[in-house]
């Protein structure tokens, strides 16, 4: 008899962060495709791809967990992407130049600053390289170095001043004392001034003298985490941002690792994102092929549903973390903890029709299956039947998270409003298209409907189902990788499983 209880069972996290601060991590880490293996013993491999929620932070995380006691590692926090602040996107206009040195002027600083304090006697010595990278990031450290240092109109009344190093604000910006400045005009007859050409001027400078101080000893890693993030500060320079942060980095790991110094930028990105880019940037096609690993979960590798990726990293942690449960096998853990099907469906393939296909997804369901059904020992049909409607406000929470890069929340929202208004799981084009017609100032933030269902789409909220000639029932959804690339709007939709409880259907 099983006496286990589903609350006695630990699945994981959904924030792999928070699960990373576990004692009990290095048990508890799963990589079923040895990621970590790929990521750390190739030079060329420095992005870590994957949609949210399949476990990114979570790698990183192990990565610093494993790495070497020599070793200096540093995880930049979304938080201190200082290089936003910097930009003053309001103010002027930005060449991709511009962004560009600024990006590489962030890695470097990045690097020094870690030689530095780990350098901390040598760094003082006169004649030591050190010290001479310790004056420079002690004249250029400031902020404002950076920025505008006069706004001004046509008739030359002075508007406000981000001034420059070793200015304060009170004092009256003469522009005669700047001998690397210089003045931009817009057309609303402001003007601007600022240090840009100082800080291109000494871009060069500084990659130097940070590449002479680094040592054949010294052993640096850097992880750039959540830079999605960076939509919420730089706006529609987000995009340029991090194309041009990818690009310094990649020159920074090939210099470094060709001339056996052991430095390593990593840089984590949803694979959404990238995708979205190479539109603007297709030199980062061959990028992702060559630098990057994919953190997928779908690949049909295995018949036997108790092997799937997905399932396995349950029953690893199960195992890891249950005593009774530790020394059985995936097939027997899948009987024990999956006896039934669910209105003819397999327990995999209803966990996998409620998700888009990531550890979280599946992580958060059977989470909300145990705070549920705490005393029961499994997840039988009436429990996974019943935890849809809890687990279905989550998922349409994450998806409204995950679409905040792309669009805003309140278009977002109308837009997933729209498909609960249709009352039911599939619809066709006309059905929609009169719905939306009829109820057109319900709808204020959708300008477009054709627009409206490409987005909902490629988030995964609705899919493209049809019969095949068999009379087989098929469905196509964006995050799977042998989907196509656009909604077809000739086909009916279908709502995604995850979200049918959560608009009643």
């Amino acid at each position: 008899m099983n006496d286990v209880k589903l609350k006695d069972l630990y699945m994981g996290l959904p924030d792999g962060e928070v699960e990373a601060r576990d004692k009990r991590f290095q048990e508890l880490f799963f990589d079923p495709n040895n990621k970590y293996n790929e990521i750390i013993n190739s030079n060329e491999k420095f992005l870590i791809i994957g949609s949210k929620g399949t476990g990114k932070t979570y790698l990183s995380k192990y990565i610093v967990e494993q790495s070497p006691s020599k070793q200096t590692c540093i995880i930049v926090d979304p938080k201190n992407f200082w290089i936003c602040k910097l930009i003053n996107i309001d103010e002027q206009e930005l060449t991709n130049d511009y962004i560009s040195v600024l990006c590489k002027w962030f890695l470097l600083y990045e690097i020094a600053n870690s030689l530095l304090n780990k350098h901390r006697w040598l760094k003082h010595l006169p004649r030591c390289k050190l010290n001479k990278l310790r004056k420079f990031m002690l004249e250029y450290n400031d902020d404002t170095f950076y920025k505008i240092v006069s706004l001004s109109t046509t008739n030359n009344q002075e508007i406000t001043g981000n001034l420059s190093h070793g200015i304060s604000h009170s004092d009256k910006l003469q522009t005669s004392n700047f001998q690397h400045s210089a003045g931009i005009k817009t057309s609303d007859g402001v003007s601007y001034e600022s240090t840009r050409k100082r800080f291109f001027d000494l871009i060069d400078y500084f990659e130097q003298l940070v590449f002479d101080c680094f040592q054949i000893n010294d052993h640096l890693l850097i992880i750039l985490d959540d830079l999605d993030e960076l939509k919420k500060e730089a706006g529609e320079q987000s995009e340029n941002i991090i194309y041009n942060l990818i690009t310094a980095a990649k020159k920074y790991n090939f210099y470094f690792n060709s001339r056996a110094k052991s430095l390593k930028i990593i840089m984590l990105l949803r694979s959404d994102i990238l995708n979205k880019m190479q539109g603007n940037h297709p030199n980062l096609n061959k990028i992702k092929t060559s630098c990057s690993i994919d953190l997928y979960w779908l690949l049909d590798s295995t018949h036997d549903k108790w092997d799937h990726p997905l399932i396995s990293m349950i029953f690893h942690k199960i195992r890891a973390s249950c005593e009774p449960y530790k020394n059985r096998s995936n097939k027997e853990l899948f009987e024990i903890l999956f006896p039934e099907s669910i209105d003819k469906k397999n327990p995999l393939d209803f966990l996998l029709d409620h998700s888009l296909g990531r550890p979280r997804d599946i992580v958060t369901f059977l989470n909300c299956a145990k705070k549920e059904f705490p005393e029961r020992t499994c997840f039988s049909a009436t429990v996974l039947k019943e935890t849809r409607k809890i687990y279905a406000t989550d998922f349409y929470n994450e998806m409204l998270n995950q679409a905040s890069f792309y669009k805003s929340s309140a278009y977002s929202t109308q837009c997933l409003k729209l498909i609960a208004g249709i009352k039911r799981p599939s619809f066709s084009y006309s059905d929609i298209q009169t719905l939306y017609e009829e109820n057109r100032t319900s709808y204020s933030e959708i300008d477009n409907l054709d627009d409206a269902l490409h987005f909902l789409y490629e988030l995964g909220a609705i899919g493209n189902a049809w019969k095949s000639k068999k009379g087989k029932h098929r469905t196509c959804w964006y995050y799977k990788i042998d989907a196509i690339d656009e909604v077809d709007l000739s086909q009916n939709f279908t709502i995604h499983y995850g979200l049918r409880k959560k608009f009643s259907l």
